[in-house]
């Protein structure tokens, strides 16, 4: 392909190709003739930026189905490695396959979210905060302090020391 005839985002998208295919980033620069490999890697950037939300649809369905074919490369190297009795290849083989599987599961939003249990006792945060920080021995500043005036009409009206 002759980097001449093309237009910046033709470039850009071939830029994109090449890397969908492997190619490092200094190698697609000389290709297509980018002065760097971050002016290359920059006009991708700037191209998946203006793509729409279909194509990066496509560009994700892309990079799965480059995961699954290295997950299907390295299963096929755990069995030979099991079969050719070479067991103590065999975690690094394993380790190799659960990080395939990891990015495969992060990129397709298969990771179920992390669940949160938050508690209310009641307390605002600036009394936890100073709390916490009493008992790390810091210094607790004087906004986190109750107002006395306030702390002291706590108990007749049911104020909120903290409040000013």
């Amino acid at each position: 392909m002759d980097p001449d005839n093309l237009d910046a985002s033709q470039r850009a998208r071939e830029a994109l190709e090449l890397r969908r295919r492997g190619k490092q980033w200094a190698e697609i620069a000389v290709e297509l003739g980018y002065a760097d490999r971050a002016s290359a890697y920059n006009a991708a950037k700037r191209l998946l930026d203006r793509t729409e939300f279909e194509s990066v649809e496509e560009y994700r369905a892309i990079e799965a189905d480059r995961l699954d074919e290295a997950h299907r490369i390295q299963a096929d190297a755990l069995d030979r490695l099991v079969n050719a009795q070479n067991l103590e290849a065999v975690p690094p083989a394993v380790n190799a396959l659960v990080k395939i599987s990891d990015r495969r599961s992060k990129l397709l939003g298969l990771d179920a979210p992390t669940r949160v249990d938050v508690a209310y006792s009641g307390e605002d945060f600036a009394a936890t905060a100073a709390k916490l920080m009493k008992e790390i021995g810091l210094a607790v500043p004087s906004e986190f302090q109750p107002d006395p005036d306030v702390a002291e009409s706590e108990d007749q009206d049911g104020g909120d020391p903290w409040v000013r």
